[in-house]
């Protein structure tokens, strides 16, 4: 019977969110704390029509379409029309960031562990612990739609409305409950937790990267990206409810395939078969060729997605240029030597916008390496190293090395793709020299976030998901300081903000030796802390 599949379902739903409530709460502070507290303050920031004309044009440019979505020129610019503007798609990005890692570790997670063995011995359903899991991840998104369309009401932006409230809330819901569902789905697919997070992090990069494509390009095609039906929504200028009922449609027929594949695999095992490895091997003698052999898969898809990126972001640098080139005053005053070389202080200042990006993609690469310590220390992973005459400060090095070194070839092969989307699309393009400034000087903030996640990972390893709160909190900070009107000190509460302006500005070897000597000292106490640990779980 149907309702067999489904036993227990509610009750292990009580379990998930007893154990998740702490990560649910600070998703929910900070994607609510976002939206409704700039809700709350976009009146205040912006109460002249000088302020709202200047970011109207900087909502108009190439680098914040590209990230932010596009804003049809048609449309009367109010409060409410500048908020979803700005935030909508990017606060989409987190829905279904933070969707997907709840769910993934709801489901393959707890099989990794061997939780789902455990539970599965009981009388439970087939499907019941996929579906604990859904309801969950329906829970949150629910909890969140009405938190924020509910603030949204209160307050009250001019030109505002309540169709556009709740729909605003609605769509990035959906989101949320696609990508999580998104991650069920890879659950299923993949044969480990890792693997399954990789790929529903590369759908949702994907989605992404395709609607910043065709939104540079040609706005009128974004129906492909799932993160493009949050523009046709037209939250409080066409109020459209049908992406939303598209959110949710497409949400159930990825739950229902999901299901079907659960039913046909085993518990441990993925549709995706695992290759064979060998009884012996010559490359495995310590903990790093471990980590390098079990970290294969990561390591490619990190790379090659930020390569991607910055080849995508590169190929959209002639349309930036475009601006100059059409510009009839200047094309009759400046002459040509003068054209470039507005077009190329326009493009130093995209790529100073820009650079925050991929300084994420190397910081988020790095501190999911470094919690990796908790999550194989869970899974018995350490203790097999433990048993040889392997100390915990070089497995503690190995990890966290490894890590720094991972972040930076992410960073790198970033700032790779967007030199060769340079190259490709530009007849002169910018010098290498501004790539190289752009990765000496941000690699030692990446380092500091990597020392951070390690003292977290040391001494309260239940809070190491802070770490990826506070790379967020940092984008936020260095993508919007100027829509924002953020104070100097406010940046630098986040060590990017103490490099801020490359690659137009030179390197401040002053704050890079300061922010590299907080990175020793940082990761010198984490060493210690994880030394003195009674046991390797905490």
């Amino acid at each position: 019977m149907l309702s067999n599949l489904f036993a227990q379902s509610g009750r292990l739903l009580k379990v998930n969110l007893k154990r998740d409530r702490w990560k649910l709460l600070i998703w929910v502070l900070v994607l609510a704390g976002l939206m409704i507290g700039y809700a709350s303050k976009i009146g205040v920031i912006f109460s002249s029509q000088k302020s709202v004309d200047a970011l109207v044009v900087t909502l108009r440019s190439p680098a914040m379409i590209a990230v932010l979505g596009y804003i049809p020129k048609s449309v009367a610019m109010t409060e409410a029309t500048l908020f979803s503007g700005e935030m909508l798609v990017f606060m989409g990005l987190f829905y279904g960031l933070a969707s997907l890692l709840l769910t993934v570790n709801a489901t393959r997670g707890d099989e990794d562990q061997g939780l789902t063995e455990l539970v599965r011995a009981k009388p439970v359903g087939r499907q019941a612990l996929l579906f604990a899991a859904f309801l969950e991840l329906v829970v949150f998104n629910l909890f969140l739609l009405i938190l924020i369309g509910g603030g949204l009401q209160v307050t009250d932006m001019a030109g505002a409305n309540t169709s556009g409230n709740w729909l605003s809330a609605a769509l990035l819901s959906g989101v949320g409950l696609l990508f999580g569902t998104i991650g069920i789905l890879t659950a299923q697919t993949a044969s480990e937790a890792r693997s399954a997070t990789t790929g529903a992090l590369s759908l949702l990069g994907v989605a992404y990267i395709a609607r910043m494509l065709i939104d540079v390009q040609n706005p009128k095609y974004n129906w492909w990206s799932p993160l493009g039906w949050v523009e046709r929504g037209g939250a409080y200028y066409n109020n459209n409810w049908l992406p939303v009922s598209y959110l949710l449609l497409t949400t159930l027929v990825i739950l229902l395939l999901a299901m079907a594949i659960s039913s046909r695999r085993d518990i441990g095992a993925g549709i995706i078969a695992v290759r064979r490895g060998h009884a012996k091997s010559w490359f495995l003698s310590g903990p790093l060729t471990a980590l390098i052999k079990t970290d294969g898969k990561s390591f490619w898809s990190w790379l090659f997605g930020a390569l991607i990126m910055g080849l995508m972001y590169g190929s959209i640098f002639n349309s930036i240029t475009d601006v100059i080139k059409s510009n009839q005053f200047m094309a009759t005053i400046f002459t040509t030597a003068m054209q470039k070389k507005a077009s190329d202080a326009l493009l130093l200042q995209f790529m100073a916008t820009l650079a925050i990006v991929f300084v994420i993609i190397g910081s988020l690469r790095g501190i999911f390496m470094v919690n990796q310590i908790e999550t194989d220390a869970k899974k018995g992973y350490l203790e097999l190293l433990l048993a040889k005459p392997i100390s915990r400060t070089r497995i503690f090095f190995t990890y966290v090395g490894y890590a720094i070194v991972n972040a930076l070839i992410a960073f790198a092969a970033g700032l790779t793709g967007l030199y060769l989307g340079n190259i490709a699309v530009m007849k002169h393009p910018l010098a290498l020299k501004y790539f190289i400034r752009l990765f000496n000087g941000y690699s030692v903030t990446i380092i500091v976030m990597i020392a951070i996640a390690a003292l977290l990972v040391a001494f309260v390893p239940r809070l190491k998901s802070l770490t990826l709160v506070y790379a967020g909190l940092g984008f936020v900070i260095m993508y919007f300081h100027s829509i924002f009107k953020l104070k100097d000190w406010v940046v630098k509460l986040v060590p990017y903000g103490w490099m801020k302006n490359l690659p137009v500005k030179q390197i401040n070897w002053t704050n890079f030796t300061g922010l590299l000597i907080v990175a020793v000292i940082l990761l010198i106490v984490a060493t210690i802390g994880f030394q003195r640990r009674d046991q390797i779980t905490k």
